[in-house]
């Protein structure tokens, strides 16, 4: 029996096993849209599975008459915690919890407690949740989330919680991306399914801006459309736009939000991508797609024809690795050569591949 190869087998199954459990997953309820906006801008930063909490009796008012049915079930559950019946019903979960070794839960507050369909979930999977990596994101409008953090604790007591919770209040929403951002770092948040950077350089051939996208499906849209050569032009005080040759898509989870100087946008109802060299505020249909990280002081100095590509100048087209010097053909990376330089093959030279012979 060849003992080295069952042990190589079995280093490659838990190797296998680990990566599987490293996944994350987002479990949200969202009442009033705060949570789920807060989690597609976590979504945007992460690789995750998201799922959404749903109560079993649909279109129910827990606002009304001061939150009364929202404090009705709170009251039940704190009169008898333990008992499942005490837990308003919810939809089937369709995961399995085995599968992820990351669960970060984004809830609203109410009345100082955690929202009930929220603790509903946790009651019946919390215990599920031992040993795992937990995080807890709150939205409330002015209330502090000790109440929740409790809720949290009672209902997976067993879990591995980061360092610190996040709470973010409903007038903060908008800026809820560069939170989740602020506090992933602040909890050194690591999962090897996040995926890289997508960076673009946006030029004139005089002025350079770097920008770094988001991950939501309209920047990753514009950034499989790289390369790009288009006109630049001005729109009102703040801004500098182009049109894509063909529509970027997009889907639910684009993040609007306010636009510091140096954002760069979507605005769907045009079409057009947005640069921002001064502020602006949130607008329907206003989609942030990431924000400069080089040259945010020349956007407003971009004129004419502009090339807009993969920072790195593979522009979509990963930079192929060259093979034996010695090889009839093989690829090359070349940034500004001429082909002749360089011996036959395919070539990738500032953004473009080309053939030659």
């Amino acid at each position: 029996m060849n003992y080295k190869k069952i042990l190589l087998f079995a280093l490659l199954l838990t190797a296998s096993l680990a990566a599987v459990r490293a996944k994350t997953l987002v479990a949200y309820y969202s009442y009033t849209g705060n949570c789920k906006a807060i989690t597609q801008a976590l979504a945007s930063r992460i690789a995750a599975d998201v799922l959404e909490i749903q109560p079993a009796e649909k279109g129910l008012k827990y606002d009304a008459n001061g939150y009364a049915l929202g404090t009705q079930l709170l009251n039940a559950i704190k009169a008898n915690p333990s008992d499942a019946g005490s837990y308003p019903a919810i939809d089937p979960v369709g995961v399995s919890i085995d599968d992820y070794q990351n669960i970060i839960i984004v809830t609203p507050l109410w009345w100082s407690q955690m929202a009930a369909p929220m603790q509903t979930f946790l009651f019946n999977y919390g215990p599920q949740m031992a040993g795992k990596n937990v995080g807890l994101i709150v939205s409330s409008a002015s209330s502090g989330i000790s109440g929740v953090e409790a809720d949290c604790r009672r209902l997976v007591p067993d879990g591995k919680y980061y360092g610190r919770s996040l709470w973010i209040r409903s007038s903060q929403v908008g800026g809820a991306a560069t939170l989740v951002g602020d506090w992933l770092q602040q909890i050194n948040f690591t999962d090897s399914n996040t995926p890289g950077a997508m960076k673009i350089r946006v030029s004139d051939g005089t002025n350079v801006i770097t920008f770094e996208l988001n991950e939501t499906s309209a920047a990753r849209s514009l950034y499989q459309m790289l390369p790009l050569e288009v006109a630049v032009q001005n729109y009102s005080n703040n801004e500098k736009i182009f049109y894509p040759p063909t529509t970027i898509g997009y889907g639910t989870d684009c993040i609007e939000g306010d636009c510091p100087a140096g954002t760069l946008a979507l605005f769907s109802p045009w079409g057009n991508v947005v640069m921002y060299y001064g502020a602006a505020s949130r607008y329907s249909g206003l989609y942030i797609l990431g924000k400069a990280t080089e040259g945010a002081a020349s956007i407003s100095r971009l004129s004419g024809t502009i090339r807009v590509e993969a920072a790195g100048g593979t522009s979509g087209i990963h930079a192929m690795k060259a093979r034996n010097a010695g090889d009839a053909a093989y690829g090359h990376t070349l940034n500004g050569m001429t082909a002749t330089d360089m011996q036959t093959g395919i070539i990738i030279k500032n953004g473009k591949k080309m053939l030659v012979k």
